[in-house]
């Protein structure tokens, strides 16, 4: 049974809360702030729904729109990504009609919020992915956000030291442990891997239908397995209760916050750099692959990348850059009795 019409705190996220057309709509931040909630429910109240196609359709509207059109056509992580920023969006700005929206109010919504760059970059691509369907589906003439600058992304180009990647490892534990090492063996991404089901999995290899190159290759994805990732597989196989190859110590499948919050708490723990996350250990295998001779395209094929734009681009640089870093120690550490005092080698 539905909940009826009335604000109601949620302790997990600590905001006031209500439900309106079977959606939850935040209200107010801080239990301490309810008479704020209760304002702000009523103006929601006050604001008759709109068919998106109306010529007095607010943004709200669209989003709706777009939600429900996105729900049954794209994956289901995309589409918690979707939900998450669209939903935020339609918060501050929903109650701003489609034909007044503009940048300006995109950015005075995300000023307001202490968002790093590369999550203010997700909400203002989302803004504009709402805008761009309700063009593309006839709604609108023209995309009012079009334009609109958005941050470039926080880089992730480089690969974890051995030094951090030997303590990960020792202070992961469990299946955490189990999940990092197979990202460190296979190249995979996070998401190939916490998604994994045993039908995907093979003697050799897993072979991965649903992946983020699928619609562009419409290939699966193959990710191959090393022996002794073999051997962990046959092991997992063995206890597994559940669908999903990698679970947690609930047996549950991995989620993008649970790998997030555990690394985070062994970053906490043993003092590693703020960009150390689970996905560096994807460069961490193609640049290890580029060290150790593999070329280009081999390494592409490896990693599942369409072309060997991004490993030329990423890792041939980064491992570039290992080497070198390599040879200059082992010069600033070659014995000085090989050298003279002024410190270059004696000639004759």
């Amino acid at each position: 049974m539905p909940r009826p019409s009335k604000i109601w705190f949620r302790k997990d996220v600590g905001c006031w809360m209500v439900t309106l057309g079977g959606r939850k709509v935040r209200l107010a931040k801080g239990r301490e702030n309810r008479q704020q909630a209760q304002q702000k429910f009523h103006e929601l109240m006050l604001v008759s729904h709109r068919r998106p196609e109306s010529p007095t359709a607010r943004v709200a509207d669209l989003v709706e729109g777009f939600l429900v059109a996105a729900q049954k056509r794209v994956a289901p992580d995309t589409y918690r990504n979707y939900r998450f920023y669209a939903q935020k969006f339609a918060e501050a700005c929903g109650q701003h009609s489609v034909a007044v929206i503009k940048p300006f109010h995109v950015t005075q919504w995300v000023d307001r919020q202490a968002w790093n760059q590369t999550t203010e970059r997700n909400a203002r691509r989302v803004a504009l992915r709402v805008m761009s369907w309700a063009k593309e589906e006839g709604l609108i003439h023209a995309n009012p956000l079009q334009g609109m600058k958005c941050p470039p992304p926080n880089s992730r180009q480089r690969a974890l030291s051995d030094r951090e990647t030997k303590t990960i490892i020792a202070a992961a534990h469990g299946p955490f442990r189990i999940l990092v090492w197979a990202l460190l063996q296979t190249g995979a991404r996070p998401s190939e891997a916490r998604r994994l089901t045993w039908a995907e999995v093979r003697a050799d290899r897993w072979v991965i239908r649903e992946h983020k190159t699928a619609k562009k290759t419409r290939k699966p994805r193959i990710v191959y397995l090393t022996p002794a990732v073999q051997r962990l597989m046959g092991y997992l196989r063995a206890r597994a209760t559940t669908n999903s190859v990698f679970v947690n110590m609930r047996g549950n499948p991995w989620t993008t916050n649970a790998i997030r919050l555990a690394m985070s708490r062994i970053k906490a723990k043993c003092g590693l750099s703020s960009d150390v996350c689970a996905y560096l250990c994807r460069h961490t295998f193609g640049t290890r692959a580029v060290v150790n001779g593999l070329n280009s395209s081999v390494v592409a094929e490896l990693l599942g990348h369409t072309s060997t734009q991004m490993v030329d681009r990423v890792y041939v640089h980064l491992a570039d850059q290992v080497q070198h870093l390599q040879e200059a120690v082992c010069r600033a550490t070659r014995h000085p009795s090989k050298h003279d005092a002024s410190g270059r080698r004696p000639s004759g």
